[in-house]
């Protein structure tokens, strides 16, 4: 009986302890919850890829903050609507010399609408810096479906230890309490598509503005976000200050005599374009105004401005309609810039498109060796393409270049056919005169077409 209560004793002390005010009593700090990503969580921040990429949270928080940027703020939103405009412009083509592939390039594009997709993409690749498209093969037809993960949601990069070039897998976040969801890279054995059975889906991975050593993409909007903030807060401070100016203060100057009378006379303010007829000398009526010097403040916000369009993609203040001070040089300068930008990330765009149509065309190819695959008038059962195989028909970045294109190769026809009288018309020659001739012209030719076009010219001959 005495042990009971001796232990009864004891869980009522235990209880008494843990009482909240009995912790404050004894000077212990209360416990609060810190969300799970913020300051003081007490959690290891968490890789997102290699070493030398952002932890998870910073570039998640990135990620979020250029997507909010490019929803509400107009600046953003352009310089990510100039990149689309100029590089995807009225749409991007893939060709190939190649029957079989063409055939599938054509089925590909269709089934899944590259064509719009492809603004999408852009939009994309440039607000988050990455893109992680997933191809769904049809185990029967062959076929890929292409959908895109918002990076936002790919929390870390798997790759191999020995080459950080080499991606494995990629971990999607999930909610808490659910398994861990892993998408496949090509390069993973588990992302084999093989005949006879169901290929697992495959997730491929494109990113720009990354260092040598980091496989995660930055947003173009990355370095301006914080002046795009400043000078969100710059202007609301300004329109807030102007919207001041339209109030005014009446000063009424009158005899001591009349003041409590003018008082209750004017103890509502008259109506604008009221008339008020007053004795002279008894009233003197004053409007009295904020005194901003809107003009000293002119600066300020071109300063802010030239801060954005030095860190976005290739733009100039030209690109947002500001160009005051600016002269027919300073324009062609700006814009030899932005179309250097401008040409490198559309071969980019191009590099995409053709990796994401070579994996659903292999992954075909694999599903198919049951079932060969033969367009119309071919052999052949089974190709293996490389990016040499496919060509990019791309929208000019500017008309001028074609005009331009067209000097230099009217000029290096010139040149040649000088050429052509000191050493003769040999095989090698006209084969390098077409191939310069291609390159001035800002085409590309493989060395199937460039032998084709010589067969065929010794044939009419």
């Amino acid at each position: 009986m005495r042990k009971a209560k001796d232990n009864h004793n004891l869980i009522r002390r235990a209880f008494a302890w843990l009482d909240m005010g009995s912790l404050r009593s004894r000077g212990l700090a209360a416990v609060s919850a810190v969300p799970v990503g913020a300051a003081g969580d007490g959690l290891v921040a968490r890789p997102s890829g290699t070493p030398l990429d952002k932890n998870w949270g910073d570039l998640l928080q990135e990620l979020t903050d250029a997507r909010t940027a490019w929803q509400q703020n107009p600046l953003a939103r352009r310089m990510i609507g100039l990149t689309t405009s100029y590089t995807v412009g009225h749409g991007i083509t893939l060709r190939s010399p190649c029957r079989p592939l063409q055939q599938f390039i054509d089925e590909f594009w269709q089934h899944n609408g590259m064509e719009q997709r492809i603004g999408e993409w852009s939009d994309e690749l440039a607000r988050s810096g990455e893109l992680f498209p997933v191809l769904f093969t049809n185990p029967i037809s062959g076929m890929s479906t292409v959908r895109t993960v918002p990076a936002c949601r790919i929390e870390s990069v798997e790759v191999d230890p020995e080459d950080y070039e080499t991606e494995l897998r990629y971990r999607e976040t999930t909610p808490v309490g659910m398994a861990e969801k892993w998408w496949f890279a090509p390069h993973h054995a588990d992302a084999k598509a093989t005949a006879g059975a169901d290929p697992a889906p495959v997730m491929l991975h494109f990113a720009v503005n990354r260092p040598i050593g980091a496989v995660r993409g930055e947003s173009d909007l990355a370095p301006i976000l914080p002046w795009l903030r400043r000078y969100n807060r710059w202007l609301e401070d300004r329109v807030r200050l102007n919207a001041a100016v339209r109030s005014f203060l009446w000063i009424v100057h009158a005899p001591q005599r009349l003041r409590a009378e003018l008082q209750e006379r004017y103890r509502t303010p008259p109506d604008p374009g009221s008339v008020i007829i007053a004795e002279q000398d008894a009233e003197t009526w004053q409007a009295v105004t904020p005194t901003l010097h809107a003009a000293d403040a002119e600066q300020d916000g071109r300063a802010i401005r030239w801060m954005i369009v030095a860190g976005g993609p290739g733009t100039a203040l030209l690109d947002i309609g500001e160009g005051e001070d600016s002269n027919l040089a300073t324009g062609k300068v700006m814009a030899e810039q932005r179309r250097r930008f401008l040409r490198r990330r559309q071969a980019y765009l191009v590099h995409m498109l053709t990796q994401i149509t070579l994996e659903a065309w292999e992954r075909s190819q694999n599903v198919r060796q049951e079932r060969p695959y033969r367009a119309a008038g071919s052999a052949e059962t089974s190709l293996r393409a490389t990016a040499a195989d496919i060509q990019a028909i791309t929208p000019d970045i500017s008309p001028e270049d074609n005009r331009d294109l067209a000097a230099a190769a009217q000029q290096l026809s010139a040149g040649l056919a000088q050429l052509v009288q000191l050493t003769g018309n040999g095989p090698a020659l006209r084969k390098a005169a077409l191939r310069m001739f291609a390159k001035f012209a800002g085409e590309t030719l493989s060395e199937q077409e460039i032998e084709q076009i010589l067969k065929e010219g010794e044939t009419a001959q």
